[in-house]
C-alpha cells in the first residue's frame, strides 16, 4: 500500500518523535509511506534524522505557505493564512491525484494547530482512493475553551469532518477528555504513543565534559521547545529557593524556542545570580535519547497540559528518573512514587523538597529509573502502537 501522512506545523517536538516511531515500526515493510509537510516546519529536519524506514520519504509542499511571522498587521497575517487554505486545497488535491495513495492520515499537533491539517482530511475524503480511508490524528488539547477567528475556522472544518464521518484519533485519555470538552471534536479513539526500546544504546551525551561541570554535580535536565507553559521559570524559582540544589546540582536546559521568552529567562538567571547553576545549551542535534542519558534526572514541570510527553517516556526507557507535573496525560504514564514522581506544577516547596531528596539519594534515583523503564516496555512500546495504527487504518474499511 501507499500511505500519505500530512502535517503542518512551525516548531518541533513530540509530533515529530511520534511520527518517527510510528513509521520506523510500521508492521508491513512493503508499504510506502510519504510524509508531506510545509517548508517552514522546524521539525522536518529533526524527523528526517530519526527516520530509519527505507520505504519512508519526506515531501515538502511548496507554493502554499507565506511566512508572515514578521508582518505586524494581524489583518494581513489573517488574510494570507486564509488565502493559503484555498491554495492548499487545490495543490493537495493535485498531490493526491499524482501519488494515488490508499490511505491518508492528517496529523495535527493540537487545537486549532495547523488549519490545513483539517482541510487535508476533507480533501482526502473527497479523493476516490482515500474517500473511505482518510483518518485524522490530533495530539494535544486546549485546557480551556478558546475563542477567536482561527478557532472558529478550525471548528467549522471539524464539523465538516464529522459530517462525513472521518475517524479521529488522539494519544491519551486526557487529550480525549479535553478535546471533547473544549472543541467540537468527539468520538475520538485513543491509541497511546509508543517508544522504541533501543537495546543497543549509544554513548550518553557528556554535559559535564562539554560544559565543564564538576563530576560531583547532579545534572537536572529539561529538553524540548522552550515555551512559557513548559515550566522553565518554575525551575528557576526552585533553584533560587534551594541552597542544596545550587551547591550540588546543575540545571541544563536543552532546546530552542520563543526568543523573547528565552531572553526573559536569561534575565531571571542574572537577577537570581544563577549563572553558574543554569546552562542553556540551545538545540542539540542528534538522538534525543542519547542527550537525555546525559542527565541524572529529567524534569518536566509543564504548567498546563501534556497530551503525552515524549521526552518523559524517552527518559524512562533510557533508565533516567523523571520528576513531572501532575497534568494532562502524565499520570497515565507515570505511577507516582514508583516509575516517577508527580508534583503539582506550581508547588515550589514540593519541587524543592523532591529534587533535594533525589539529588542526595542515588539509590532512589536508580529504583525509580528501573521501574520507569519496565513501565514503558510493558505499556508503551512503539511496536504495539504501530500495530494498533496499522489495524485501524487498514481494516476499518476492508483494505486488507
Amino acid at each position: 500500500m501507499k500511505i500519505i501522512i500530512y502535517y503542518e506545523q512551525r516548531g518541533y517536538g513530540g509530533v515529530d518523535t511520534h511520527l518517527a516511531h510510528l513509521v520506523n515500526n510500521w508492521p508491513e515493510k512493503k508499504d510506502e509511506i510519504i510524509i508531506v509537510s510545509n517548508p517552514d516546519n522546524e521539525g522536518l529536519h529533526f524527523l528526517q534524522e530519526l527516520l530509519k524506514n527505507p520505504r519512508a520519504s519526506v515531501k515538502v509542499l511548496q507554493g502554499v505557505f507565506a511566512d508572515m511571522r514578521s508582518e505586524p498587521s494581524r489583518i494581513i497575517r489573517a488574510f494570507y493564512r486564509i488565502r493559503s487554505l484555498f491554495v492548499f486545497r487545490r495543490k493537495f488535491r493535485s498531490l493526491l491525484e499524482e501519488y494515488s495513495p490508499d490511505i491518508l492520515l492528517a496529523n495535527n499537533g493540537g487545537f486549532p494547530g495547523g488549519l490545513t491539517n483539517f482541510l487535508a482530511a476533507l480533501v482526502g475524503q473527497q479523493n476516490p482512493n482515500t474517500s473511505l480511508n482518510t483518518f485524522f490524528l490530533i495530539h494535544h488539547a486546549p485546557i480551556v475553551k478558546q475563542s477567536g477567528f482561527f478557532n472558529f475556522v478550525a471548528g467549522t472544518l471539524v464539523r465538516k469532518m464529522q459530517g462525513v464521518n472521518i475517524p479521529c484519533i488522539t494519544v491519551s485519555q486526557a487529550s480525549k477528555k479535553a478535546l471533547e470538552q473544549f472543541t467540537p471534536l468527539n468520538n475520538l479513539k485513543v491509541i497511546y504513543n509508543g517508544i522504541e526500546n533501543n537495546t543497543e544504546q549509544n554513548e550518553s551525551y557528556n554535559f559535564k565534559e562539554k560544559w565543564k561541570i564538576s563530576k560531583q554535580k547532579v545534572i537536572l535536565g529539561m529538553i524540548g521547545p522552550i515555551e512559557p507553559h513548559k515550566g522553565h521559570a518554575t525551575m528557576l524559582e526552585v533553584f533560587r529557593s534551594s541552597l542544596i540544589l545550587r551547591q550540588h546540582s546543575r540545571l541544563v536546559v536543552v532546546g530552542s524556542g520563543n526568543k523573547r521568552f528565552i531572553e526573559r529567562l536569561n534575565r531571571i538567571v542574572q537577577e537570581y545570580a544563577l549563572e553558574e547553576q543554569v546552562i542553556f545549551t540551545g538545540f542539540l542535534p542528534g538522538d534525543s535519547c542519547e542527550i537525555i542519558r546525559g542527565f541524572d534526572l529529567l524534569l518536566m514541570p509543564t504548567s498546563d497540559f501534556e497530551g503525552f510527553g515524549y521526552s518523559m517516556a524517552e527518559a524512562m526507557i533510557s533508565e533516567i528518573p523523571v520528576v513531572a507535573s501532575r497534568v494532562g496525560a502524565i499520570p497515565e504514564v507515570i505511577v507516582d512514587g514508583e516509575s516517577g514522581v508527580l508534583i503539582e506544577p506550581d508547588d515550589i516547596p514540593s519541587w524543592r523538597y523532591t529534587l533535594e531528596s533525589l539529588v542526595d539519594n542515588a539509590r532512589d534515583r536508580e529504583r525509580i529509573a528501573a521501574a520507569g523503564k519496565e513501565r514503558i516496555k510493558t505499556n508503551f512500546s512503539a511496536k504495539a502502537m504501530s500495530v494498533q495504527y496499522y489495524e485501524l487504518l487498514t481494516t476499518s474499511n476492508g483494505i486488507v
